[in-house]
């Protein structure tokens, strides 16, 4: 199977980028935010405008071509400091917000990071760890009105660099191979590693991500924007195809920012897709309409069939309550349920899986919205080639990409570089397979991987996506507890379940519910994968801040 990529330019710097985005947007909107009780807009105009003003100030204070942190909510600001930082040849070192304020300051320290802009959030933070960052030489405020010592007003640094001669920042810059966006992972096995990548390693996989979609024309920017996710997907991406980027100021307002906003595309993980999905089942069966909306579907079934799409009438209530215009969903970053692809297809939204790891910038392969394939994860981009070592008899191996989005290294960690790049191969530590039309499908983890003492291998995502489709399961993991090292033959289920449904039955009730509906999931698997125990939790699960289960503190 071949089809042609859309056409996209190759970029080979953020300036470059940057440059060319009045002819891509032509007047429109580049940024919407929230400001007070209503929108602030951004041109694309402006916003190199503020990104060349803060180069110039930071290029005057010597700070222009070192490392500069960034921490704090989605903003323009905190997106025009990134740009600022590597536009000058400098390193940009996004913190992730979530961290506690010791791992922000080990973070900082680590990188060498000479100066940190902020959001109001952490002002107090800024203050309280000032004192164990020798190497940080300023702190600017994204909402200080003046400067005091050290800490110094975001604007008020911007104004001043509207006064100087701007040419030298604007004639400097990285060549394509220079690291320029130092990201401290935070895995679900525990230890972070700082991935070092290039401009040229970002905007690559951002443009492979663009030649398999159309994006629209308004986007809303919902995920942590220190991710490379984020970051390359949820901002460069749209950047390049001239997509007005609406910022949704916090995970609580998500569905009203979606009627303020108005977006016809999102960039999400796994834990929205399946919010969105709950909320469509939970209104319908709140207002007496479930019947209803089963028999729509059967019917819009019935007319595709035909030939005909009704899809965006007969669902029209589901599409208004996401703002009216969502067409397009791109979902990465953790395993997703494949049968959520075709229940969004139903209600007239594309929903495209994903695949990526921060390594490779992130992204790796995604389904094109010219062919999708259910259950899949796409077919690689543009910029890279995807093979499968170590396979098993089934076609099942190792995962190992090499292009232009592989990251440099690890920092300041030969070794740990040395065990995952060979030759310029990277070693994701997936497990996967190609099929015959070059579509990537996923396993699992090859650290989740669970040896059953009968010499059977599960992979617990696998598992876990059928487990999902019970609808009032929020959350679960699969395990098989261990017995003399090895794992026993019969898997456990721990379960979180979705709070408003559980709160209507007593345990009891709850228990027997789960024991009919994982019976159901049973038959469609094979003996040595079906669960043959689960247990109730009362809490979430222990999660990173890309909202990703922790496994590694589980007790089995």
């Amino acid at each position: 199977m071949t089809h042609e990529l859309y056409e996209i330019r190759n970029y080979g710097s953020f300036r470059e980028l940057m440059e060319t985005c009045p002819a891509v947007y032509q007047g429109r909107d580049m940024f919407r935010e929230k400001d007070g009780e209503g929108i602030k807009n951004t041109s694309c105009e402006e916003f190199a405008d503020i990104v060349n003003s803060l180069g110039a100030a930071l290029l005057e204070k010597g700070l222009a071509d070192g490392k500069i942190a960034v921490i704090g909510e989605t903003s323009v600001k905190w997106i025009a400091t990134y740009f600022a930082a590597v536009c000058g040849g400098g390193v940009i070192v996004p913190v992730d917000k979530e961290l506690p304020e010791d791992e922000i300051a080990n973070v900082l320290n680590d990188s060498g990071a000479a100066a940190v802009v902020y959001s109001a959030t952490f002002k107090e933070v800024m203050e309280s760890i000032k004192g164990s960052l020798p190497n940080v030489e300023c702190f600017i405020g994204m909402a200080e009105r003046d400067d005091a010592s050290a800490f110094l007003s975001f604007d008020r640094l911007v104004e001043h660099g509207k006064t100087l001669d701007q040419t030298a920042y604007k004639n400097s810059a990285a060549n394509e191979g220079q690291l320029s966006s130092l990201l401290y992972t935070s895995g679900t096995t525990g230890k972070s590693k700082g991935v070092m990548l290039t401009q040229k390693n970002i905007l690559s996989a951002a443009a492979g991500e663009l030649r398999h979609m159309r994006p629209g024309k308004v986007c809303m920017s919902v995920l942590p924007i220190h991710h490379s996710y984020e970051f390359a997907h949820g901002i460069m991406m749209e950047i390049m195809g001239g997509v007005t980027i609406c910022i949704n100021d916090s995970p609580r307002y998500f569905l009203q920012n979606l009627q303020l906003f108005k977006p016809d595309m999102l960039t999400l993980v796994p834990l929205y897709v399946e919010m969105m999905y709950r909320k469509i089942w939970a209104n319908a069966k709140a207002n007496g309409g479930e019947e209803q909306l089963k028999q729509a579907l059967q019917k819009s079934e019935e007319l595709m069939a035909q030939g005909v799409d009704k899809r965006r009438e007969l669902f029209k209530d589901i599409i208004d309550a996401l703002g009216g215009n969502l067409k397009l969903i791109i979902c990465g970053g953790a395993p997703l349920a494949a049968f959520y692809s075709k229940a969004f297809r139903d209600f007239g939204i594309l929903l495209l899986q994903g695949y990526g790891i921060t390594e490779c910038s992130p992204l790796v392969s995604v389904n094109p919205d010219w062919e999708n394939k259910d259950g899949s994860i796409g077919l690689p981009i543009s910029c890279c080639r995807v093979t499968i070592r170590e396979e098993a008899e089934d076609g099942s191996g190792e995962i190992w990409v090499k292009g232009d989005n592989v990251m440099l290294g690890y920092y300041k960690n030969p070794q740990a570089t040395a065990e995952v790049l060979q030759d310029g191969w990277f070693n994701t530590g997936d497990i996967g397979h190609l099929d015959e039309d070059g579509y990537l499908f996923i396993t699992g983890r090859k650290k989740n991987l669970i040896v059953l003492s009968n010499g059977k291998n599960v992979y617990p995502e696998e598992i876990e996506g059928y487990l999902m489709r019970i609808p009032y399961i929020k959350e679960v993991v699969v395990y098989a507890p261990l017995a003399d090292g090895l794992s026993e033959t019969g898997l456990v289920a721990e379960i979180y379940p979705e709070e408003t449904h559980a709160a209507q039955y007593t345990a009891e009730e709850l228990q027997k519910q789960l024991e009919n509906d994982i019976a159901e999931v049973n038959k469609s698997l094979p003996g040595y994968k079906q669960v043959h125990e689960f247990k109730l939790r009362d809490t979430e699960f222990e999660k990173t801040t890309k909202k990703s289960i922790k496994r590694f503190v589980i007790k089995h």
